[in-house]
């Protein structure tokens, strides 16, 4: 299954992972996600053609590891369904 969840500080940081420590990364806010690479022409594409340029990433993202299974896809939505549900404050 893909880590694909990150929890933003009360600073605004984003953790990635001791792989990227002390090297560039572009961030760029596509469709209301982001996009984070340490490509500069696929940042500045990003930026340029927005959800299309997106879609372009996912899409080589899916022919690089492939098409998650139905499994890994319903899973993910329960857990964070769940992580939704039990961290929603009662009244």
């Amino acid at each position: 299954m893909w880590d694909v969840m990150r929890k933003v500080d009360g600073k605004g940081r984003l953790f990635l992972g001791r792989d990227y420590a002390g090297k560039t990364v572009y961030v760029v806010e596509v469709g209301g996600g982001l996009v984070v690479t340490q490509d500069r022409d696929l940042a500045e594409r990003a930026r340029a053609l927005g959800v299309k340029a997106l879609l372009e990433v996912y899409y080589r993202l899916l022919d690089l590891v492939g098409e998650p299974a139905a499994e890994d896809v319903e899973r993910a939505v329960e857990e964070a369904v769940w992580r939704d549900v039990s961290s929603t404050r009662r009244s």
